[in-house]
């Protein structure tokens, strides 16, 4: 699947739940959507005693607005300019960039880009202004754009969600690759916890959770408006696994593997065009 398709099926949702917290109450499918799991997973939460939750005259299940709110880390502010010798962080959004640059951001708010989150502006190079990429910025193609220069020898974040201590164990006791920052996540309530500051570009996801579990993780996170982005890849033993998240995921990986397999096969993909 090439990241154009990837893109252009997640825009679709992107603004109709990138809102939805702006509402006083939620049903559990908004609360899921923008939680990166399934309904049947909040409802587990709200019995559970995790989430607040109330019960409607009619009997259905509302969540406030802001406890979902409290499980998605805040938003790093955009920046203010900042004096040519500060130290710059470990990375910069592009709107970050710019502000330390000396230039309006304001109007970024009101970009894809931004309202995404994404690590990659030149990504949405091919998006059309009517889907909201706004180009406030882009005086000039991406590889002249000084910022691109910056971004793209930036490491990947990958996020490992398994339930296996084996795998965990295995692949911490290994060196890290240069450029690469690893993250995991045991359950979908770990995951959807993390993705918003770890903002992964690409999510392995461990099929030894079982088929129809792994499924519905796959279809969550692909539809998640806040990594309209990040890349799955589903890991199994056996490769006829990945019929059944075929649509969502944009490679396979063979149980077991190590740190530089994974960036080797993760180095696969870009050379064979799978991302721009």
């Amino acid at each position: 699947m090439t990241i154009d398709l990837v893109i252009y099926r997640k825009l679709r949702k992107h603004r109709k739940y990138l809102s939805a917290v702006t509402k006083k109450y939620l049903t559990t499918t908004q609360a899921a959507r923008l939680l990166s799991v399934s309904s049947d997973t909040v409802l587990k939460w709200v019995r559970a005693g995790k989430i607040a939750s109330y019960r409607t005259p009619g009997g259905h299940c509302r969540i406030p607005s802001e406890v979902v709110e409290t499980l998605i880390p805040s938003q790093t502010p955009m920046t203010e300019p900042v004096p040519a010798d500060t130290v710059a962080p470990p990375f910069q959004y592009c709107w970050e960039y710019n502000a330390a640059c000396g230039r309006d951001i304001e109007e970024c708010k009101n970009c894809l880009v931004y309202q995404s989150r994404a690590r990659r502006c030149y990504e949405f190079r091919e998006i059309p202004e009517q889907f909201g990429h706004l180009r406030l910025h882009c005086k000039t193609t991406c590889d002249r754009c000084d910022y691109y220069n910056v971004v793209k020898e930036q490491g990947l974040n990958v996020m490992i969600i398994t339930r296996s201590e084996g795998l965990i164990d295995s692949l911490l006791t290994e060196d890290m690759p240069d450029k690469f920052r690893l993250e995991f996540a045991r359950s979908e309530y770990e995951c959807s916890s993390a993705i918003e500051n770890f903002r992964p570009d690409y999510i392995v996801v461990d099929c030894s959770m079982g088929a129809r579990r792994s499924r519905e993780l796959c279809q969550n996170l692909s539809n998640d408006a806040r990594i309209p982005l990040t890349r799955l890849i589903m890991a199994s033993r056996d490769s006829r696994t990945k019929e059944f998240c075929e649509n969502e995921i944009l490679g396979w990986l063979k149980k077991p593997f190590t740190l530089a397999q994974l960036r080797e096969f993760i180095g696969t993909l870009q050379q064979n065009g799978a991302i721009n």
